[in-house]
């Protein structure tokens, strides 16, 4: 989609409808033009290419200038067909208001009908369009008293954790890790009062146990992000005795400050599906000709480029359709995390119409506590990708380590290695440990206990191919 087409199209749509007249830009003007751009790359950089309109909270129509008599005059008329609606509306449509509501919408509403005591449910659903039945009103005012305070608290809890990360990174020069992150989520929720801070999360999947139970093991699917740094830079660093501030050189500044992601699925009878996504940073949203014809991919891989080695709206898209689609059936329960791409049921029921396959969004800032391959899998696939690191770092291997073939080799190693029958409970202890099913697990082995050793094959072409045999 051209921009500038568009850019030129919409001047002269203004110049013909409003004239042509010069005038000195105002600073409000500049805002919103960088605004309207904005709106305009979402174009460019997104697969979608449809523009979704809503009726805004802060529009000043004519319902605001309505006199009480007005609006009983408008309530009587509207009183038939009104209750024409409620007689219609289903009341399981109260189950996905969370979905359809932002918190601020919920309360920018609630102050608008608390502001208009004698506004009746035509007036209401006059101004807000999205409002179906006047119980909706009723579930705004629960979900404010008792949700709206827990988002509060995530937000606090949230900013609290930025803090002591920026202080003692970068004023004290600390070694920070995970558990450091939690300390700091569980001291700020203390102070708070929210002793519940776990366990609402685990409530949050016994309210969910029904759905739950419809589904088998196998039908039971997690899927989610995990990041790495294009250089390698072990946590540890040796130096002399009593020195304050310890600085090091890396090969490029590059490759520690921009890192690429992958996307495995796994299922809860302890599977590792068969294809993953990988998504690698580029100074583009694609891969240039020649770097697309010298790519070698494995089977198990499905690689995307992004400018930030993050996913997207497009990248999502290429998960669902290329990575899940494939290997799952009709019927199937995935469990996904807030990130902003991959919340959206109409982009999910794009690709899967079917009714029996439904998506479960976990609720912000509780992964850490019930997300599956958080709590197993990918511990174990650092692991692996730290001893491979280690092994060409020690051998020192003929290896570019930030070469785009190599991260396509190691990671696919590394989701084969993975997909043994070894890790079969170490998957599955994932989803156990979620409390999203109740099974009893066997022993569960790791890594470091079946590994007999790492190997990595250099070849002449500068392809190299990486593999890590394990016991049988």
């Amino acid at each position: 989609m051209n921009l500038l087409n568009i850019a030129k199209h919409l001047l002269h749509l203004t110049q013909t409808e409003y004239g042509s007249e010069n005038s000195a830009t105002t600073t409000d003007e500049i805002f919103v033009a960088e605004r309207l751009f904005q709106v305009l790359k979402s174009f460019k950089d997104s697969y979608f290419s449809e523009l979704y309109t809503y009726d805004t909270l802060e529009f000043e129509d004519e319902y605001d200038e309505m006199t009480d008599a007005e609006e009983s005059n408008d309530d009587m008329t509207n009183e038939e067909d009104t209750d024409d609606e409620m007689d219609d509306y289903d009341e399981t449509d109260h189950s996905d208001l969370k979905n359809r509501f932002t918190l601020e919408e919920m309360e920018n509403i609630i102050e608008w009908v608390d502001e208009h005591p004698n506004a009746r449910f035509a007036t209401i659903s006059n101004r807000f369009r999205k409002i179906k039945s006047m119980n909706y009103i009723t579930k705004f005012r629960e979900y404010i008293e008792n949700d709206g305070t827990r988002l509060e608290k995530l937000k606090q809890i949230k900013a609290f954790m930025f803090d002591e990360f920026y202080l003692k990174r970068t004023i004290k020069k600390e070694a920070l890790h995970d558990t450091d992150l939690e300390l700091y989520a569980i001291q700020k929720a203390r102070e708070l009062n929210w002793d519940t801070f776990k366990a609402n999360a685990q409530n949050w999947i016994e309210n969910k146990r029904t759905l739950i139970s419809k589904y088998s093991s196998h039908q039971i699917l997690n899927s989610d992000h995990c990041s790495f740094q294009q250089e390698y830079v072990p946590p540890r660093i040796l130096s002399f005795t009593g020195e304050r501030t310890t600085e090091v050189a890396v090969k490029t500044k590059y490759n520690i400050t921009h890192s690429y992601t992958v996307q495995p699925v796994t299922s809860a009878n302890g599977h590792l599906l068969d294809k993953f996504l990988l998504i690698l940073q580029e100074k583009e949203n694609t891969f240039g000709t020649r770097v697309q014809q010298n790519l070698i991919i494995p089977p198990n891989v499905v690689v995307r480029a992004s400018k930030s080695g993050k996913s997207s709206d497009e990248k999502h898209h290429a998960f669902l359709n290329e990575v899940l689609r494939p290997l799952v059936g009709k019927k199937f329960l995935l469990f996904l995390d807030a990130w902003k791409t991959q919340t959206d049921l109409t982009k999910f029921r794009a690709v899967f119409p079917n009714q029996d396959s439904q998506l479960l969004i976990f609720p912000e800032g509780s992964t850490g506590y019930i997300q599956p391959q958080d709590l197993s899998l990918f511990r174990s696939w650092r692991f692996i990708h730290e001893k491979i690191e280690h092994y060409t770092h020690i051998n020192r291997t003929e290896i570019t380590l930030s070469d785009r073939q190599y991260f396509i080799n190691m990671h696919s190693v590394i989701h084969n290695q993975l997909s043994a029958p070894q890790f079969k409970n170490l998957i599955k202890n994932g989803f156990i440990q979620a409390r999203i099913t109740n099974e009893t697990n066997g022993h569960i082995e790791k890594p470091k206990d079946i590994t007999e050793h790492f190997c990595v094959r250099n070849y002449r072409n500068k392809r190299s191919k990486s593999f890590l045999p394990a016991k049988t």
